[in-house]
């Protein structure tokens, strides 16, 4: 069992990039002074705006954040549409506000994948196999991408518990999501072992915001452990050309391509990995492991009480249609619906959906599994 739970912090550790907080405020301001939209802001918009007039931001800008403002810094208005989405997902997590809808969707095109690293839920074989392994329809994806369009969903990831190259029509998903003009970010993550040259191009060809790749080391040996049934040399190979195709095809792309790793054995020296990955993407990233890999057999924390923020800021879509509130419960105790016979906003509004919020508010976060053991406490 594990014990150690209930201090996990989800917050990335950007190891090679800074924020140039003034400039990127300038840009924010100064695309403020010629945002005029013309259309009706909603209470929570209206708020953000009247803080912008007083040259205020209200809540912090970080590396993601900056990277989206710098590179659409001569686009006054996309910038304001996307920090007033941004806003209310920021408020929607840290006051515990329902939206009506989920600001954030994650969906994943397959949930299996081709690696068993030791931190992840695919390394219990309890989950790899029937019911919980499939593969998301073209179909239904396109279903979900218009839900989340028109409704008000401003970002959506590509992926959750399996490895999204593993779909054979991930580049059809790129090709269909890249079309929608409300979803200001679209993310990739990948293992990038499947990372073939079609692929690369769907993702410039389609302007997705970032590609995250998943890398723990800088070492073979060590990089091969931690991404159990991965070969090294194979990885930094497509890395390599997902930069170069990109520097070479497609070089007023603004995608940002970022390497992320976990630190495992929390001994990895971070300037070396740095210097390895650094060369070959835009930004490096690198934090602790979180207990996601045997969520259900963690110790229970009768103090583990804070409410959960991913119950009102995001909602994670299985590839069957089934929807979750988080991927820590990967086996699905806390599902509260099914797209294939729902929308977004019925499920996300449903009484399932209501009374686990309601709960988590009332500090009886402790009397429900798996959140009752999970490793991310959300402290007020």
């Amino acid at each position: 069992m594990n014990s150690k739970i209930g201090k996990g912090n989800a917050s990335e550790n950007f190891l090679n990039s800074s924020i140039e907080l003034d400039k990127i405020s300038e840009i924010i301001f100064l695309s403020y002074q010629k945002y005029n939209s013309g259309i009706e802001h909603d209470k929570y918009e209206k708020e953000f705006l009247e803080e912008l007039s007083q040259r205020k931001i209200p809540f912090k800008i970080d590396n993601h954040v900056a990277s989206f403002i710098y590179n659409n810094k001569d686009n006054s208005i996309k910038i304001i549409k996307y920090l007033l989405f941004r806003y209310k997902f920021y408020l929607a997590g840290k006051r515990k506000i329902n939206l009506g809808y989920p600001p954030y969707v994650l969906i994943e095109p397959i949930s299996a994948c081709n690696l068993r690293c030791p931190f992840c839920f695919q390394s219990d074989k309890t989950f790899t196999k029937s019911p919980f392994m499939g593969v998301m329809k073209l179909d239904l994806f396109k279903k979900i991408v218009d839900d989340c369009d028109s409704i008000g969903v401003g970002a959506i990831t590509m992926a959750s518990r399996g490895e999204p190259g593993m779909n054979k029509n991930l580049d059809k998903m790129l090709d269909y999501v890249g079309l929608k003009k409300n979803i200001f970010e679209i993310k990739l993550n990948t293992n990038a072992t499947l990372l073939t040259e079609n692929l690369i191009h769907s993702i410039f060809r389609n302007k997705l915001t970032n590609v995250v790749i998943s890398a723990d080391h800088y070492i073979k040996e060590d990089f091969e452990r931690l991404r159990l049934g991965s070969k090294f040399e194979e990885v930094v190979k497509n890395v390599d050309r997902l930069f170069e195709i990109r520097k070479k095809k497609y070089p007023e792309s603004k995608t940002e391509i970022r390497v992320s790793g976990i630190d495992n054995d929390k001994n990895i020296d971070k300037q070396k990995y740095v210097d390895f990955w650094a060369i070959r993407s835009d930004n490096v990233s690198i934090g602790l492991p979180l207990e996601r890999w045997d969520t259900y057999n963690n110790n229970i924390q009768p103090n583990l009480t804070s409410p959960c923020e991913n119950l009102w800021d995001r909602m994670y879509v299985w590839y069957d249609g089934k929807v979750n509130p988080c991927d820590s419960d990967y086996k699905s105790y806390l599902t509260y619906g099914n797209l294939k016979k729902s929308s977004i906003k019925e499920l996300w509004n449903n009484t399932i959906s209501e009374k686990i919020r309601i709960d988590h508010l009332n500090l009886d976060r402790n009397k429900i599994n798996p959140c009752d053991r999970c490793g991310i406490n959300h402290e007020q």
